[in-house]
């Protein structure tokens, strides 16, 4: 199916960019993380067309780290 990105065969990290590039010409976009029990983090990223990105990343998975980081480049 044209368009469409499953997780697990994308990688978290991929979605997150190609949502970002998708959405750059937007305006400013805006991120938050929440800490999940278990270890795990719930990722957002809000664009200012209304758009949203929302994962929730386990501390297992292997891109858990570099999501972080690419988050705080959107945290006001």
């Amino acid at each position: 199916m044209p368009g469409l990105l499953l997780s697990g065969a994308v990688g978290i990290y991929a979605e997150l960019r190609g949502f970002v590039l998708a959405h750059r010409e937007c305006g400013v976009l805006r991120g938050a993380s929440k800490a999940l029990d278990g270890g795990g983090v719930r990722l957002a990223v809000i664009c200012p067309c209304g758009a949203r990105f929302a994962r929730s990343v386990s501390p297992r998975d292997p891109d858990a780290e570099r999501l972080q980081e690419a988050l705080a480049a959107f945290q006001a």
